[in-house]
């Protein structure tokens, strides 16, 4: 089947931008000519339902969108909650007491589930980012239907040997845990938008209160939201 990228966006209801990334990274098995996509939609939906996103075949009725409403940065980071003095000497027990504040994963079980999750990721690449801070998450949804999006902010009590891509200890983590890839991209890319400014890195060194940290990230979701 061959459509114009605009069209093909729309099928995975997802922006242009990010449908050509996906494609020249490999990402979607799906190979761009000119201004046409070409694919083969029996490969499309198998994958779209791997990566959980939705896939509407031109000419087909949309899904009903998901009962999760896409909260902004701040209403995910207040969800997840705060936390000082993060116990931990490795990547594995600053892992495990992260995970331990996370009170939307109530039982024993769920909070296994999510550790083990995040380990995983780690062992394939750190999540490092760079400049003392890391952004664990799991590689795929864990299918918890009962669990929204979350992003836990831990500031450690010691810095962390991480294998950060600098090199660097890290000294934040922000868990992020969504209930869909979709999900996980729009907020990952608001929390990018922060770490991307120098200031906003300063501010976090300073180990802030909650009522602080909760102000900042106030501000930078209204200049994400004018940038867009």
């Amino acid at each position: 089947m061959r459509l114009k990228i605009e069209e093909f966006a729309t099928c995975l209801q997802l922006t242009v931008s990010t449908v050509e990334r996906w494609i020249r990274q490999g990402r979607i098995p799906a190979r761009k000519k000119g201004l046409l996509c070409v694919f083969n939609l029996l490969s499309m939906q198998k994958w779209a339902e791997a990566n959980n996103l939705t896939f509407t075949p031109p000419g087909s009725e949309p899904e009903k969108k998901s009962k999760h409403r896409m909260d902004n940065l701040l209403a995910a980071m207040k969800r997840g909650g705060v936390f000082y003095d993060v116990e931990g000497d490795s990547v594995e027990t600053v892992l495990n007491s992260a995970v331990s504040h996370i009170s939307c994963f109530k039982t024993k079980a769920q909070k296994e589930s999510l550790y083990e999750s995040l380990v995983a990721r780690e062992s394939l690449m750190s999540t490092g980012i760079g400049k003392g801070v890391a952004i664990p998450h799991p590689r795929t949804p864990l299918g918890h239907a009962d669990i929204p999006a979350v992003i836990t902010t831990c500031f450690l009590k010691k810095p962390v040997d991480y294998n950060a891509v600098d090199k660097k200890p890290v000294n934040v983590l922000f868990v992020l845990v969504c209930p869909s890839s979709k999900y996980h991209l729009h907020l990952l890319a608001r929390l990018s938008f922060c770490l991307r400014d120098e200031d906003f890195l300063k501010f976090l060194a300073r180990t802030p209160a909650q009522e602080l940290f909760f102000k900042k990230v106030d501000e930078f979701d209204s200049r994400f939201d004018s940038s867009e």
